[in-house]
Formats: C-alpha cells, sequence, structure tokens
C-alpha cells in the first residue's frame, strides 16, 4: 500500500489523502482505519484518533495492535480508567508481552497507582535491561513514590546505557 509506505517516510500530508481515498472504496479496511488513526494521533487530532481506532476495534475486536494505539490516545485523553480496561483485556490474552505491561506501567503512574506500576517496571526490566527509556520512566515513578536512592540508580542507568539522552540527565539533576 502506497499510503503505508508514505506513513512510514512521515510524508503525512499524502498518507492521510492515500489512505481517505482508500477508505472511499473500501470503508471496512481495518488496517488502513488504523493507519489515518495514527495520522490523527501524530497530527494531535486525538478526538479523530480514538474515534477512529473506537471503529477498528467495533470491526475487528481481536485487533490487538489496534487496541493498544487505542489504549495509549484513550491515557493521552486522560481517560484512565478506559485505558487501564483495553491495556487488561490485551494482557490477558497476552500476560508477558513486555509493550503491554510497560505501558500499563505508565498508567498507572498517570493515576498515581506507583507500587504496581514500579513492579511492572521491575519485570520488563529483568527481561530488557538495556532500554533506557524504560529504565528513565522506571526513575520516575521510583522518584514520585519516594525512592530517591534507587531513582538515581535508574536515572544512572539509562545514562549509562544512551550517554546523549538528555531527559535521564534532566531528571537526575531535577533530584537535587
Amino acid at each position: 500500500l502506497a499510503a503505508a509506505t508514505a506513513l512510514c517516510e512521515n510524508r503525512i500530508p499524502e498518507a492521510e489523502s492515500l489512505l481517505r481515498e482508500h477508505l472511499k472504496q473500501a470503508p471496512t479496511d481495518v488496517a488502513a482505519i488504523r493507519m489515518l488513526a495514527e495520522i490523527a494521533a501524530r497530527l494531535g487530532r486525538d478526538d479523530d484518533a480514538e474515534h477512529l481506532l473506537a471503529r477498528c476495534l467495533e470491526l475487528a475486536p481481536s485487533f490487538d495492535a489496534a487496541r493498544q494505539n487505542y489504549a495509549l490516545v484513550l491515557n493521552r485523553a486522560n481517560k484512565h480508567a478506559e485505558a487501564l480496561a483495553e491495556i487488561d483485556a490485551l494482557l490477558r490474552q497476552d500476560p508477558q508481552h513486555p509493550g503491554y505491561r510497560n505501558l500499563k506501567a505508565v498508567i498507572l503512574c498517570r493515576v498515581g497507582d506507583y507500587a504496581p506500576a514500579i513492579e511492572l517496571y521491575d519485570g520488563v526490566l529483568a527481561e530488557y535491561p538495556r532500554n533506557a527509556k524504560i529504565w528513565m520512566s522506571y526513575g520516575h515513578a521510583l522518584k514520585t513514590a519516594g525512592h530517591r536512592d534507587r531513582a538515581i540508580r535508574a536515572y544512572r542507568r539509562s545514562i549509562e546505557l544512551d550517554p546523549g539522552f538528555g531527559e535521564a540527565y534532566w531528571s537526575l539533576a531535577n533530584l537535587k
């Protein structure tokens, strides 16, 4: 699909135009609907993304990638309970999926439920110890939960893994 290529190459207007044209001919093409939702999310049109992904799941309830995107969009829209419901549905099918566990940890942190989020991060990092971004997120959760020394170690590990990761430096510096 030319639209997928355009989207991968970040040619957003072209991808959007191609997808809209395609969906006129195939209005139930869930892959195309999901791609259009991704474009909407990239452009900050979160309501559009949310509606498109809801439609996608209405047509294809087992489309896990769309459900994960839907949970992300719901979380961005501060619809945390709905986002958790979607991610929990995914985790019931695949409880060890690192992306699902990471997203659940992110959502839990957004609602202030740090203990289970930290536990999820611990598990993901045990399996993927070289992911600087997850180490940084883990540091944020630890810091906010009052585990300053552990947060410092997490931020330092993030920096060690990716010395150019400015956000990790900034997070460490903000601990004072």
